[in-house]
């Protein structure tokens, strides 16, 4: 572990058709106050003007490269081998970091090393306008990592998102690689290894990342085909696998079902057969339905209805609610 000072941190930025918002964010970084860093933006196979305006930003501190479009978590992947820093800062290629980011998260680095990972506090970009996130306020505490995971499987639409982290080379070192066919959920599932390779969480006040969301053609909006949900399940498939390698059979189990969960009651109608499958995991675990995934309305719900049956009642209030919306336009 090197001091606050002289450590060096990688950020490591995958680039796909970024020309609106790609400048914005190499800045977010060159101006980081913590001035030890390299910035490994790595080209996905863009083709509009991204790569014009990543080569007009004259830095020293960039380290450019194309690669064939194999999507983000291949980029990210290549990204790492090319990293010589002690910490490794992943970004989107549309999100912001406050300034002081890597400075207060390398403040609570110098006290605890490199076995923790380091979160930050929540906020949105819009246009030019950057927010703090209300409602992350529970996310603001340092975890043990049993704690951590029942935290965020237990709440509905509220999630620390990719850039948020600091990570420790010697963490990465201890994961593989993202996972290509985690799909929607690729960060969730690789954040998911490293927090259970660490020995907890630490929570930096002051140290802000900006998600920028409503993008256009963002993949996390994109729920379009059957290969994105069988990708999303696969995801939550290897929490499963995950948490039973790494905790005590009880903890492990109750986190599986509610993982498993998150994704049956967030997917719900769609694609019966994987829900049948999830289905299936979860009576595998020990459980006769789904943890009630969804906001207090939809819990208390079901706990009068039932989960499946409160999942029809949503489902045909949307269907309806859409309906409408068309009708009325």
């Amino acid at each position: 572990m090197k001091n606050k000072h002289s450590a060096l941190v990688s950020i490591i930025i995958p680039v796909y058709n970024s020309e609106n918002y790609i400048v914005d964010t190499i800045h977010s970084c060159l101006n980081q106050s913590h001035k030890n860093i390299e910035i490994i933006v790595v080209n996905d196979g863009s083709t509009d003007s991204s790569e014009k305006k990543i080569l007009e930003i004259q830095s020293q501190k960039i380290k450019y490269h194309k690669v064939e479009n194999n999507g983000p978590c291949a980029a990210r992947n290549f990204g790492i081998q090319q990293a010589k820093g002690d910490l490794v800062q992943f970004l989107d290629h549309d999100d912001i970091l406050h300034p002081d980011k890597l400075e207060r998260q390398l403040e609570r680095y110098a006290e605890f090393g490199d076995l923790y990972i380091y979160s930050a506090k929540m906020g949105t970009a819009n246009a030019q306008t950057l927010t703090i996130d209300p409602d992350y306020e529970l996310y603001q505490n340092d975890f043990t990592i049993e704690r951590y995971f029942e935290t965020v499987l237990n709440q509905f639409g509220k999630y620390i998102t990719t850039g948020a982290w600091l990570v420790p080379a010697e963490l990465i070192k201890l994961t593989h690689g993202w996972d290509e066919n985690a799909g929607l959920n690729d960060d969730g599932e690789y954040f998911a290894r490293l927090i259970l390779n660490s020995k907890g969480i630490i929570y930096c006040d002051n140290a802000v990342f900006y998600f920028r969301r409503n993008v256009p053609n963002s993949l996390s909006k994109r729920f379009d085909s059957k290969d994105v949900y069988e990708k999303w399940l696969h995801s939550y498939i290897l929490y499963a696998k995950h948490f039973h390698e790494k905790l005590d059979p009880t903890t492990a189990k109750e986190l599986s079902w509610k993982a498993l969960s998150r994704y049956y009651c967030a997917s719900y109608p769609n694609y019966p057969d994987l829900l049948e499958k999830c289905k299936q995991l979860i009576n595998e675990l020990g459980y006769k339905h789904p943890y009630a995934h969804g906001g207090s309305k939809f819990y208390t719900t079901s706990k009068v209805v039932g989960v499946y049956n409160a999942l029809k009642i949503w489902n045909l209030k949307n269907t309806a609610k859409r309906t409408l919306n068309k009708l009325l336009r």
